[in-house]
């Protein structure tokens, strides 16, 4: 049993968790627009995800993240390196507006860390930044990348309305992380717990949920099968946002809240 749960945990500490919800999301995009399977934009978000994320998460700074003390750790690094090799190596089979694209969305990410303003400020130590930078992030690499490598317009009605519901989506996807990190995050960070109160966050993250179902109406025009997907997902949104507490036990949100966007894929795919 200790051995599956140090795996378990390296699976979530490693981000590769993360990296299956950006494939997920990514993965439901092409399934929208009928697009064929695109391995190349699906394995580069899946392997850049993991990258990407394990940069944020222990590389405060560029000496801690490349010179580790930790066996553990040390691990991490590796696997982050071998994702990177494997990122790299689809990045080349995108074309070069998506990959100039990636480029972009990956300096906005490394922003979220790496100080760019006077006083060591980045995107996260910024008041309000740190949910709409995320979901921004996330909403481009999960539609804007597919979108782009399969030349459709991106004013087409659709994929802003996409766009939008997805952006909707990871902000609820991250409320479960805001509350369970208010007893730790500082008070300048000015999270939505912070300003609004648990209460008022979960009410406005009930109305977001309700947007996220509206809005997947008028991308699919009738009450579709995927409709009604869309509605068991909204439904399981509603329920993880009831359960968040502050202090939950980390599987709960890094774990069963992440793996909605993944019960979404299965839904649509199985089904």
């Amino acid at each position: 049993m200790n051995v599956l749960k140090r795996g378990f945990n390296f699976y979530l500490d490693s981000s590769i968790h993360i990296g299956f919800s950006v494939y997920a999301l990514t993965y439901c995009t092409l399934y929208v627009f009928d697009l064929p399977y695109d391995e190349a934009v699906l394995y580069f978000t899946f392997y850049g995800t993991i990258v990407t994320y394990n940069f944020i998460k222990y590389g405060s700074s560029a000496k801690q993240y490349f010179f580790v003390a930790t066996n553990y750790l040390k691990f991490i690094q590796m696997l982050s390196f071998v994702c990177f090799v494997l990122a790299s190596y689809y990045a080349f089979q995108l074309q070069w507006k998506t990959l100039f694209l990636a480029v972009g969305l990956s300096l906005l990410s490394s922003l979220y860390i790496i100080p760019f303003l006077p006083k060591q400020k980045n995107f996260r130590t910024l008041p309000g930044f740190k949910i709409s930078i995320v979901a921004l992030c996330w909403t481009g690499v999960t539609v804007l990348l597919p979108i782009v490598n399969a030349d459709i317009p991106l004013a087409e009605t659709n994929v802003i309305l996409l766009g939008l519901q997805r952006f909707v989506l990871v902000l609820v996807l991250m409320i479960p992380f805001e509350i369970s990190d208010l007893s730790y995050d500082a008070a300048a960070l000015g999270t939505l717990p912070q300003r609004l109160g648990i209460p008022r966050t979960k009410l406005l993250a009930y109305v977001w949920i309700v947007l996220f179902v509206f809005l997947e109406y008028f991308i699919e025009k009738s009450f579709s099968t995927a409709f009604f997907m869309t509605v068991g997902i909204g439904l399981l949104l509603c329920v993880s946002i009831w359960q968040s507490r502050i202090k939950k036990s980390k599987y709960f949100a890094a774990f069963w809240v992440e793996s909605i966007p993944i019960v979404w894929f299965l839904l649509l795919v199985c089904v």
